[in-house]
């Protein structure tokens, strides 16, 4: 039996204490889980963009390189800052110094973009290993054409230029949502025959002092730009145009030999066929045709008397390539030759030197959770040199 409790003046049952107590503690433990709940700490959803993989030269063919970088003053601190040109192009500044084996002399000229807005011109120093890199406001290009160096000879000296431009640019507000540049070179009529290179994707390659450009459609039509800057139209390309006019040129008997590989994007139609060009009849030779896996995108280069062809995106799958093959003239035959130990895939950019290459930026390809591409931008600059193998 419950004994009343006298408590000022007042007699309150104990059972009644005893229920209190009770509601007391329902309602502690109801504050004190409400209050883990909203002292838990938030979760941290700052974006990080996906990185590409990251490889490991697999031959001491390759030696990774400075990327580009700019350098600015903040509070007395030395800051760096990598600069992202995905999509650029690179060419010598001048051949001057040619005749070495291996030439750690000439400077790689370099035109990219940043961002829809911000385009990057730099120079890159082998020496030293380092970039100079200047950024200004502009209109970025895609697909854009840097052929040189030309040389002009003077009495006592030589005089080098090269050619820029080219490409397009794309924006909605445009009538078809693209824009060719109109560059001086490429409109100027310089034999006065109402000749003029048509607005349409370009490709090219140096030969012999001479650049030979490409208009990439079905047209085919080839000219010849000259070192005194005037150009002529050369015979159309024979074969077939499927998309894409992969050009470079080798030394080949010391003379510089122009060679066309014809890239397709569509699964059914193989990227295989492979020319040569004879400079003095302007007529193209078929060759043994790529026997690599089918691809598009892939980038071509010339190392003295040696043609490398690789990379790229795969048609029949969601990925890059790395594999490069060597074409010799001399035998005819393709060989499996090297793996690009960087993590571009397409939009690679080159410059030959000598008996190197620089070679970096682009995009790696690689394949989504639901097995569709992605792309992702990538800043790696490597050197290429085969006679290490």
């Amino acid at each position: 039996m419950d004994v009343p409790h006298q408590s000022n003046g007042i007699k309150v049952p104990v059972i009644m204490k005893k229920n209190k107590l009770k509601y007391l503690c329902v309602i502690t433990v109801l504050v004190v889980a409400a209050c883990r709940e909203t002292s838990t700490i938030p979760e941290d959803k700052t974006f990080e963009p996906e990185k590409a993989p990251v490889y490991t030269p697999d031959s001491p063919m390759w030696r990774k390189l400075n990327s580009p970088a700019s350098y600015s003053f903040s509070g007395g601190v030395l800051r760096t800052e990598t600069e992202e040109m995905y999509t650029c192009v690179m060419g010598r500044a001048d051949t001057t110094n040619d005749s070495r084996e291996v030439d750690n002399l000439s400077q790689i000229n370099m035109m990219g973009n940043i961002d829809s807005k911000t385009i990057v011109t730099g120079t890159y120093h082998p020496g030293g290993n380092f970039w100079s890199v200047n950024k200004s406001d502009g209109i970025p290009r895609f697909d854009a054409l840097l052929l040189g160096p030309f040389a002009v000879f003077g009495r006592t000296s030589v005089e080098y230029f090269s050619i820029f431009g080219s490409g397009y640019s794309l924006n909605e507000d445009y009538p078809q949502g693209i824009n060719f540049f109109e560059d001086d070179w490429r409109t100027n009529d310089f034999n006065q025959n109402g000749d003029k290179i048509r607005s349409v994707p370009l490709t090219g390659f140096m030969a012999n002092n001479s650049g030979y450009i490409f208009e990439n459609d079905q047209v085919k039509q080839v000219w010849r730009f000259s070192n005194i800057r005037v150009y002529d139209r050369k015979k159309p390309f024979p074969g077939s145009f499927y998309g894409k006019f992969a050009v470079a040129s080798a030394r080949i008997r010391g003379k510089d030999t122009g060679f066309l590989l014809s890239e397709s994007n569509e699964p059914e139609i193989r990227t295989t066929e492979f020319y040569q060009y004879d400079e003095v009849s302007d007529h193209w030779i078929r060759k043994t045709d790529f026997p690599g896996e089918d691809r598009f995108g892939g980038v071509i280069f010339g190392i003295k008397d040696k043609m490398y062809y690789g990379l790229g995106q795969s048609k029949t799958a969601a990925k890059g390539l790395r594999d490069i093959w060597q074409y010799d003239p001399d035998t005819d035959k393709w060989t499996r030759f090297a793996t690009y130990p960087g993590s571009g895939n397409i939009k690679v950019a080159v410059a030959q030197v000598s008996g190197k290459v620089y070679i970096g930026f682009g995009f790696y390809v690689g394949t989504t959770a639901i097995g569709t591409e992605k792309y992702i931008g990538v800043t790696d600059f490597w050197e290429f040199n085969p006679a290490l193998k």
